[in-house]
């Protein structure tokens, strides 16, 4: 098999796997239903599907959801296990008490960008509008989150960021993850990927 056949499909399936083992994590483990929500599992899903398709736009919009959040996430992890402190303190409940299934399954954080930056060049060159699908995927998180999350569980952060209280927070929100997306979009597309 060809490397350009063979690098999206073994992408693909690493993909499926963490994205499956996260769902089951999550129903069987956790016992909590709700952490299928997470954006980062949603869209192992989607990456998963898109590589094993070689549906180049797939993959882009979820690239324009994830690269930015994700690097923000690696960033915090790695101040992390090297102050023992939290910089920005999402990371925080990786390093405490919890189930190995799902801290091995978290850790795609860590290599979901860069993984899929570099087999993305292995896919056909056309791609229709991954722009709109991001944006249709993030409206409906953020309602799916709102409806079935709660403050406690603050399911894709859809309710607060870290306690602090920042007014009409979910206009914030759209406004903050809209810019990750578009600043996102722009970039893949001016390095031509």
């Amino acid at each position: 098999m060809k490397k350009e056949k063979l690098i999206p499909t073994i992408t693909g399936v690493i993909f499926l796997i963490f994205g499956i083992s996260a769902i089951l994590d999550a129903l069987f483990i956790l016992k909590n239903p709700l952490m299928i929500l997470w954006l980062c599992y949603i869209s192992l899903i989607l990456l998963g599907i898109g590589f094993l398709t070689k549906n180049k736009t797939l993959v882009k919009s979820q690239l324009n959801l994830l690269t930015i959040p994700l690097l923000l996430w690696t960033i915090d992890f790695i101040y992390f296990l090297i102050t023992k402190n939290s910089f920005l303190g999402i990371t925080n409940y990786f390093f405490q008490q919890g189930h190995l299934s799902s801290k091995i399954i978290t850790s795609q954080h860590l290599f979901t960008i860069p993984l899929s930056f570099y087999s993305i060049r292995f896919l056909p060159k056309r791609t229709k509008k991954p722009l709109i699908i991001s944006l249709i995927t993030i409206i409906i998180v953020f309602i799916a989150s709102r409806i079935e999350g709660s403050i406690e569980n603050n399911l894709n952060l859809v309710f607060h960021f870290q306690q602090m209280n920042i007014p009409y927070y979910p206009l914030f929100w759209f406004l903050v993850v809209g810019t990750t997306i578009f600043l996102t979009n722009f970039l893949i597309r001016k390095l031509k990927v």
